[in-house]
């Protein structure tokens, strides 16, 4: 991707007085399509039982053939022995489980081991989800096995030596992972007394070496095999967009080694409306800001600085909490007794206006806001004058105050992302299906006539919808690759639309995170038909 600052073509010339100016110069001002998957759900004839880094370039050359540029990916960190992206052990390091053993043969050299491998892929490829104990349980220990083979090559490895030195947190994430372990996966909360986080003198002590210098392995590889798919991403024309969730887990060796950071006696989450009477506890801690500044917001730059070795742009989840977050008292179950933080109207735009001045200080990536809910207009307002483009979901842009008729995606406004689904909400052909009377309507507004709609949504009028999505106004268009499945269901999706959802918020659902695709990339690149036929639908125009 280009050093030098390209010309904005209009009408994005405007963008050049902005303080994201820098960052657009970057990737340039043209209309781009992308496509959204999580990694854990891509599927390769390599795999084993969930998508691993090299998978991305297998969908970086999906990309270029259906004339995508960006390659959307949920949060990639180390989630310990969990199954969400945003609850993760760590907002540095990466998830060990997306490391593929089969680009380690070389460093391991060892014919039985990678027979093995092999033999572990294809036993856990049977898996139609993602089976996150069972692939763990079988992974790790042969990760640990290479690593006892390079062990010795490791003290003269100057990636190596250098990837530690360029990574301050990663001692500390080590010894919480090493502690976690010993504890049987419990809170630090629970094991954490007496423990002063960072002490190294008390991490000498756990004479663990071999343990700790496992789990700095673990990250070497991860962030050797994610930067080289980035690299590969980056020659083919294709930008990576990452995920920074906005909040992290009580659980987690950033809360461990910095509590005073965080307020330890609250909970964020969401207020009570229509889609939920007793609002939302999602159980994580707020930001203790007024200490962030003191230190200049040093954790959340070395955040966003380690993001730039990965991709090109960021998603920024639940922007608004950077204006003012729901905040619950710790101990209460839902969101009914919480507040806004800060309190008072009147500063929520200077706040947010100056945390994300900060993350646009911080690296050079450019920030694209998850702008959905309940958003107070200070915050429109202020990704408007920084030129950071909100989400736009199809489903949700009507003319809430006027006949509340669907707005056209022609008429999006260009600083926006177009799509026709999000990771939290059903797949386009699951919506349909779901909400009849809105189906109705969308049919009525399209000029398909004021007959009963049909309860499967047809294969044309997907077609029209992505199209029309295709050809918005906003300056992205990202779909999920479900959607742009929905073509072909028959030879890619489930039976039903809602064996293709990644995760319904709020509920504890053991399908959760687990969706994959049913056929490995490879076969999807072979499809000629399908992907010319994408390739002609999302022309954009």
């Amino acid at each position: 991707m280009t050093t030098e600052t390209p010309a904005l073509p209009l009408p994005y010339s405007w963008i050049a007085d902005r303080p994201s100016a820098p960052h657009w110069g970057r990737i340039g001002g043209q209309r781009r399509l992308g496509v959204a998957i999580p990694l854990f759900s891509a599927r390769t004839g390599e795999s084993c039982g969930i998508g691993e880094f090299p998978a991305i370039e297998r969908l970086v050359d999906w990309c270029g053939e259906i004339g995508a540029t960006v390659l959307q990916l949920l949060p990639l960190n180390d989630i310990g022995d969990g199954t969400s992206p945003y609850s993760a052990w760590s907002a540095f390091a990466l998830d060990p489980t997306y490391i593929s053993l089969h680009r380690l043969a070389p460093r391991v050299d060892d014919a039985s081991w990678l027979r093995r491998v092999e033999e572990t892929a294809r036993e856990l490829e049977r898996s139609p989800r993602v089976d996150y104990p069972r692939v763990r349980a079988a992974k790790l220990p042969l990760l640990e096995e290479a690593f006892r083979r390079c062990q010795d090559d490791l003290a003269r490895d100057p990636d190596y030596l250098g990837f530690l030195a360029r990574s301050p947190w990663l001692d500390g994430y080590a010894a919480f992972r090493v502690l976690k372990e010993d504890h049987g996966y419990a809170s630090w909360e629970v094991w954490g007394a007496g423990w002063v986080p960072g002490d190294r003198v008390a991490l000498t002590q756990l004479h663990q070496a071999a343990r700790l210098d496992f789990i700095r392995f673990q990250q070497f590889v991860a962030a050797e095999q994610l930067a080289a798919s980035r690299r590969y991403a980056e020659e083919r024309g294709v930008l990576l967009q990452g995920d920074i969730p906005i909040l992290v887990s009580r659980d987690s060796a950033d809360v461990w080694l910095q509590p005073h950071l965080f307020h330890l006696d609250a909970a964020a989450g969401a207020p009570p409306d229509m889609y939920a009477a007793d609002g939302q506890n999602w159980g994580f801690p707020t930001y203790r800001w007024d200490r962030l500044a003191r230190q200049d917001y040093a954790w959340w730059r070395a955040r966003l600085r380690t993001m730039e070795d990965f991709c090109h742009l960021y998603r920024v989840d639940h922007v608004v909490g950077f204006f003012r977050i729901w905040t619950i008292p710790q101990g209460l179950r839902d969101g009914r007794q919480g507040r806004f933080v800060p309190e008072d109207e009147g500063t929520w735009e200077e706040h947010g206006q100056r945390l994300l001045e900060m993350m646009l200080g911080s690296c050079r990536l450019l920030p694209l806001a998850e702008d959905l809910g309940t958003v107070p207009d200070v915050c429109r307002h202020t990704l408007g004058y920084l030129a950071i483009p909100g989400l736009k979901v199809a489903r949700w842009e009507k003319r809430w105050h006027g006949d509340r008729s669907f707005i056209p995606p022609a008429e999006f406004l260009p600083m926006s992302v177009a799509t026709s689904a999000t990771h939290d909400s059903e797949t386009l052909a699951g919506w349909w299906k779901a909400f009849p009377e809105e189906r109705q309507q969308l049919q009525r507004e399209l000029g398909l006539g004021d007959g009963p709609a049909p309860a499967r949504l047809p294969p044309a009028l997907a077609e029209r919808i992505l199209g029309d999505l295709a050809r918005a106004g906003s300056i992205f268009t990202i779909l999920p690759i479900a959607d742009l499945l929905e073509l072909a269901r028959d030879r890619y999706l489930g039976a039903e639309p809602e064996e293709d959802r990644i995760n319904v918020p709020g509920e504890l659902r053991p399908d959760n995170w687990t969706w994959r695709l049913r056929r490995p990339l490879e076969e999807l690149l072979a499809d000629a038909s399908l992907n010319v036929r994408l390739l002609k639908l999302l022309e954009r125009g």
